[in-house]
């Protein structure tokens, strides 16, 4: 059967919609700044359109043009989904999608050459603190990229129904890993453990050459790969890897912060990472919903007095600025990760 191509960027848009991608967000984000209305209505215009979805949304260009084809996405790994009861892994693959593509554009971009990782959650963190008090987002931003390990936060992802985000992901592209942060958290401390977690996956040997997706990294998860992820990350934040902070008290923001500061110059821990591990603990002995709230929203206004005004997913693109070395990309490649990068 001979299929048609479609002739009209209004198909293309309804076909683009019907995956989860609303015209607005591909006007944005899948197609470049200059493009209009006027040039929409030239000869060529949706050839020219698909070409730049496929490149940036990780689309075949094929089951874009077709009439009788379904838009598919291309799949250069096999992807493992680590997800949250009652989210399928169809619900992840617009994100994960194209979450590789960033990978693969970051991984041909990197200039650190990959190097052989050292074997266990203790042996990263006595590297890291040889330099620094304690592990913090920088100094393992800086251990990843020096082992030729790119690390991107990325979350621009369609806000349409049925696409859910992740916190996490790792995917190999050209021959080495890559991590992509996702979660829209802005502590540094949030973004470390999730940071911590992903490396344990590759350290561990859990990605076998696909890709491993967190929907969300959670300290409670009873997946055996997850466990052995979040233990790795707990070892190299706090020195080891069953290390919880308790007090029977229950702390304002203020008392929390000053309790983590203290433990902080005694333990050397990111203080941060003292805050969020009393809470995960002490959040996890309740089953009360409310006082699982109170112990949240103590942890949160906790880590705005530690870390201010810090922009955690600003700081890990800010990093990777300077081991990327863009010109390697196409035109077109260089335009969507500066939007990616941009702060």
């Amino acid at each position: 059967m001979t299929q048609t191509q479609i002739k009209e960027m209004k198909t293309l848009y309804e076909r683009l919609s019907d995956v989860g991608f609303p015209k607005k967000f591909v006007r944005e984000k899948a197609l470049p700044d200059w493009w209009d209305e006027e040039f929409e209505a030239t000869p060529g215009a949706v050839l020219e359109a698909a070409a730049y979805v496929s490149r940036r949304l990780n689309l075949e260009i094929k089951s874009l043009l077709k009439t009788e084809a379904i838009p598919t996405f291309k799949q250069s790994c096999q992807p493992k989904f680590k997800t949250k009861q009652g989210t399928e892994p169809e619900n992840i693959l617009v994100a994960q999608c194209m979450a590789v593509r960033i990978a693969e554009m970051i991984a041909y971009a990197c200039v650190p050459e990959i190097k052989p990782l050292p074997n266990s959650a203790k042996s990263v963190r006595d590297e890291i603190v040889q330099k620094r008090r304690y592990v913090d987002l920088e100094g393992l931003l800086e251990f990843c990229w020096n082992y030729g390990i790119p690390v991107v936060h990325f979350d621009e992802f369609p806000n349409s129904q049925g696409v859910r985000k992740f916190d996490g992901m790792v995917a190999f592209a050209y021959e080495r890993p890559v991590i992509i942060i996702s979660s829209s958290h802005h502590s540094p401390a949030w973004l470390l453990f999730i940071l911590g977690h992903e490396l344990g996956h590759i350290i561990k040997g859990h990605l076998n050459g696909n890709a491993i997706v967190d929907e969300e990294v959670n300290p409670e998860n009873q997946d055996t790969e997850e466990i052995e992820a979040n233990e790795f990350a707990v070892e190299l934040l706090l020195g080891r890897p069953d290390m919880t902070y308790y007090s029977p008290r229950w702390f304002t923001g203020e008392q929390l912060a000053n309790y983590a500061q203290n433990i902080s110059n005694r333990d050397a821990v990111d203080p941060g990472v003292v805050a969020l591990n009393y809470a995960w603990g002490k959040a996890n002995q309740t089953a009360d919903k409310k006082s699982q709230q109170i112990i949240w929203a103590t942890a949160r206004k906790a880590l705005k007095i530690i870390e201010g005004t810090a922009d955690a997913p600003k700081q890990i693109n800010r990093y990777a600025r300077n081991y990327l070395n863009l010109d390697k990309l196409d035109g077109d490649s260089q335009d969507y990760l500066e939007l990616v990068l941009e702060e």
